[in-house]
């Protein structure tokens, strides 16, 4: 089974945990909204109904008790003349009647309605005039009166005798419809009807006159107010999931963007890239742990690629150590070997019972002996210097050395039959304020070094004398021609100017080596000079006189 990403994850999370109960809500809403709407439309129609009802009794009954106290004001003018003077004053001031006159007739209905001019014509009797009643016409179609032809409100007066239409401000179309609906039913005093629930219709009943006042909810009023509260719901709704997903959004951007840096950087350690490190896009939106993570992951790559480092050196330095130890070991075995044969072959010839060996022959022997035991000296020295030189442990007695001195005697103890020294020591140098055993093996592994490669049997000059008020010794020997690329290696281990093949001098490899590490131990300034001459100058900038 595939594993989800984030996004993916986040985008799902997003459907079940947001969309849905938004879109549950939303319906809920409007549900709730719209039958909140509907009852308010039915109840605004029933109290219009009511109230056009109401107001269409009142002035009926106010029309009429005006038409009988007019009536009855003609019992108290006795003369015609003035009766009919009256009747025109009061047929002038009257605005509620269109035209006032007198009728004989056996009986009257208390009202008589004029459908087609949308008249009402009202009786009131005259007392002292039998069968004669005063008669006025008033306006039917109140509508008028009480609402502008503007309204949103559809009002329609039915006779309920005839059910036919009174009057309206819609046209007869819609009459008919609602005319149609409303005789479906049972008439009561009021109520609710209509095939549509977003518009409903209400009526009222009055009994004097016998009319149905019905008041209809258009599509009109239905758009503005449940149309329109549907659309604010929905709009609402809709931004504010699209605000969520805005912000749930970036976050998403945000902590994909990061926790993608994570993934790199913990594949860049897992293949060996150690100096890797996470750069977050920092926001409000990126989270406090992945920040922590980020910077916990740092330290840690960090701590590793030290560990590398320091694993990496200590390698370097295993296979340094054991490149040392290969050519100690092949050079001990070949340059220990030939003084030490000389030893043992020279003490077995004394030893010999079967010979006879003479003064001069022991003489000989002895010193041969001491020579290669003096050789075997220097090597050992040599080794065990090297160990104290790279863990910076050498400890130095300092006294006053004489350079001259120092020299003889080292030029005694490497004193050669094959090979002249010539010497320059100034007798005004002054003294130098060093370790004479060390400064000695310095001295030692030079002039040997001069003596083994040494050519065409030039003599090794030596010269000490101040420079400026400096001791300076320098040595210098006749010597092949030198590559640029060995030149550079000279002061490393085991190097030698003659290759393994074509190996002519004795020694380790080590001299140069031990010189420049001595030296810069005891802060002599050593200088090195190839030319057709091999030249080793050693400046002692610390001295004493």
């Amino acid at each position: 089974m595939r594993r989800l990403k984030i996004v993916e994850q986040i985008i799902i999370v997003l459907v079940f945990a947001v969309l849905i109960p938004f879109v549950t809500m939303g319906l809920i809403i409007n549900n709730v909204s719209q039958q909140s709407i509907r009852q308010e439309l039915a109840y605004n129609a029933s109290l219009i109904a009511k109230f056009t009802g109401n107001a269409i009794e009142n002035y009926v009954a106010f029309s009429q008790a005006q038409l009988n106290q007019m009536a009855s004001g003609f019992s108290y003018i006795p003369d015609t003349m003035e009766k009919l003077q009256y009747f025109d004053e009061m047929e002038a001031k009257s605005k509620l009647f269109k035209t006032l006159d007198v009728v004989k007739r056996p009986s009257v209905p208390s009202y008589e309605l004029d459908i087609k001019n949308s008249k009402l014509r009202l009786y009131a009797p005259i007392e002292d005039k039998k069968n004669y009643y005063l008669t006025g016409q008033i306006e039917a179609n109140i509508i008028n009166v009480l609402f502008s032809e503007k309204s949103q409100r559809h009002i329609y007066i039915f006779n309920s005798e005839d059910n036919k239409l009174i009057a309206t401000n819609a046209d007869e179309k819609s009459a008919n419809l609602i005319l149609s609906e409303l005789t479906s039913k049972e008439i009561l005093k009021e109520g609710i009807f209509g095939k549509r629930k977003n518009t409903p219709k209400a009526y009222y009943k009055i009994d004097n006159p016998n009319w149905v006042i019905v008041v209809d909810t258009t599509q009109k009023i239905t758009s503005k107010t449940i149309v329109k509260a549907r659309g604010r719901i929905l709009l609402s709704l809709c931004l504010s999931a699209l605000f969520i997903f805005i912000i749930v959004g970036l976050y998403t951007t945000y902590l994909y963007i990061n926790v993608r840096q994570l993934f790199k950087g913990i594949t860049a350690i897992s293949k060996g890239n150690y100096d890797k490190k996470i750069h977050l896009l920092k926001t409000v939106f990126t989270p406090y742990e992945i920040v922590f993570l980020a910077k916990e992951f740092n330290y840690m790559a960090n701590k590793i690629n030290v560990s590398y480092k320091d694993l990496r050196r200590k390698n370097i330095e295993l296979e340094e150590l054991n490149k040392f130890r290969e050519h100690l070991v092949s050079a001990t075995s070949h340059e220990f070997r030939t003084p030490l044969t000389s030893i043992i072959g020279y003490t077995s010839r004394l030893l010999r019972r079967d010979v006879v060996v003479d003064d001069e022959m022991k003489l000989q022997s002895l010193q041969i002996i001491k020579q290669q035991a003096q050789r075997l000296s220097k090597m050992v020295e040599d080794l065990l210097v090297i160990p104290e030189l790279e863990s910076y442990s050498l400890k130095f007695n300092i006294e006053e050395v004489d350079l001259a001195e120092l020299a003889t005697q080292v030029l005694e103890y490497l004193k050669n039959e094959n090979i002249e020294f010539e010497t320059d020591f100034s007798k005004d140098t002054n003294y130098v304020y060093s370790d004479p055993y060390r400064l000695e093996q310095i001295l030692v592994n030079i002039i040997d070094n001069a003596i083994k490669y040494n050519i065409d049997n030039q003599p090794i000059k030596i010269e000490i004398k101040n420079v400026n008020q400096i001791p300076t010794l320098k040595i210098s020997n006749k010597c092949e021609k030198i590559s640029e690329k060995m030149k550079e290696k000279l002061f490393d281990k085991f190097i030698r100017v003659d290759s393994e093949l074509t190996r002519t001098t004795r020694g380790t490899g080590l001299g140069l080596y031990i010189v420049k590490g001595l030296a810069n131990a005891m802060e002599i300034n050593l200088k090195l000079d190839i030319d057709d001459y091999f030249t080793m100058t050693l400046e002692f900038s610390d001295y004493v006189k």
